[in-house]
């Protein structure tokens, strides 16, 4: 096979530029694709959109962002800042900056005794201290500096109890090292670190569907059985036409529906 060896102008690696169809420039799409633009660029393409007869003009409108700044934006979007630095500082967020956010996670969140809990794990936690005598309160308010802002979760004294699912360690560490420097002491607990409360609340309140703890829990579907003709409740939409409230009663009625054999 023909060679060219040939260097990369974009990531500097040597590559064989010969292909059927000519010499390549570049040593994969990746990097044929990838572009670097500069201000004087943006500006020109920026400028080139607005006079250009196929933009409409009339989807898109001119908002003030809180710190000052208009910012132009398609009608529809709900864009209310112009940029992540004024998110970060202005709290764009459900119910505004400073304390905790009900309902702002995609975990089952709820309240437990009239505590607000943001996920399972939170439940299983407050549920375990409650149980144990162990005092808390939820951190009321915001911890913040210019670039940063900072929601923890419990407070037992000057401890922060921060309960964690997912989240970028780097990000976790940061918010850290925040409330560390405000003079707090910070307890991080990951799911790993919370299998002791998990246990707890199985063992003591008989289930592992621990949303089901809740105040004022109820199951979103309520059906009524093919089978036994019970009613009954679940979290999760059946999809299948025929319902039945357990695998014995869904192997029941599969029996009867089969055909008898003459």
């Amino acid at each position: 096979m023909k060679e060219i060896i040939r260097e990369c102008p974009k990531c500097g690696t040597e590559f064989n530029a010969y292909s059927k169809w000519g010499e390549k420039k570049f040593c994969s799409r990746k990097c044929s694709n990838s572009r670097s633009w500069s201000k004087e660029d943006r500006a020109k393409r920026s400028q080139a959109f607005w006079t250009s007869d196929k933009t409409r003009k009339a989807d898109w409108e001119t908002r003030t962002c809180p710190c000052g700044t208009d910012f132009v934006v398609q009608k529809w979007k709900s864009k209310k800042l112009c940029s992540r630095e004024c998110s970060n500082k202005y709290g764009n967020h459900k119910g505004g900056p400073g304390g905790y956010r009900p309902g702002s996670g995609r975990a089952k969140a709820g309240y437990y005794k009239g505590i607000y809990c943001g996920s399972t794990y939170e439940l299983c936690w407050t549920i375990y201290n409650l149980d144990h005598g162990i005092g808390f309160e939820r951190f009321e308010g915001v911890i913040e500096s210019e670039d940063l802002k900072y929601i923890p979760d419990f407070l037992i004294g000057n401890r922060i109890i921060e309960i964690k699912g997912y989240e970028d360690k780097a990000k976790v560490q940061a918010k850290k090292q925040l409330a560390e420097s405000k003079g707090y002491e910070v307890d991080i607990l990951y799911r790993e670190d919370l299998q002791y409360c998990f246990r707890y609340v199985k063992e003591h309140y008989g289930t592992d569907k621990f949303w089901e703890l809740y105040d004022d829990y109820k199951p979103k579907y309520q059906y009524v059985c093919a089978n036994c003709d019970k009613s009954f409740e679940t979290d999760r939409k059946r999809k299948a036409e025929v319902k039945c409230c357990s695998r014995e009663c869904a192997a029941k009625y599969n029996r009867k529906m089969l055909p008898s054999s003459s």
